[in-house]
């Protein structure tokens, strides 16, 4: 489903919105940031070879209640797939993601 770019008007009534409810917190504006930086480190992690959660927790140093909350996440947006079993834990490696087709010009 392609998203529809926003005109210059939808913009600014966005911004003006944002200002008046006073934008964004700190708090969560760097509860984001760290979000984005666990998950891309799961990123590249996973992309070198599957692991567990305990041996991304370990790698990563990051409590494994953690490590699984991110992994979980990832999953549910088909980003990661388990692919077998070690020591009765599931192996997570990336998902194989196929290439979409160019749209045709």
């Amino acid at each position: 489903m392609a998203m529809k770019t926003l005109t210059t008007e939808q913009k600014q009534a966005l911004a003006a919105l944002r200002a008046s409810l006073g934008g964004i917190s700190e708090q969560k504006r760097q509860a984001k940031k760290h979000l984005l930086a666990a998950r891309q480190a799961i990123h590249k992690l996973l992309a070198a070879h599957p692991a567990t959660i305990p041996q991304i927790a370990d790698a990563l140093q990051m409590p494994s209640d953690e490590a699984l909350w991110h992994v979980t996440g990832m999953r549910k947006y088909g980003k990661v797939i388990e692919s077998g079993e070690e020591d009765d834990y599931p192996l997570y490696a990336l998902a194989v993601r196929e290439e979409e087709p160019a749209a045709a010009h």
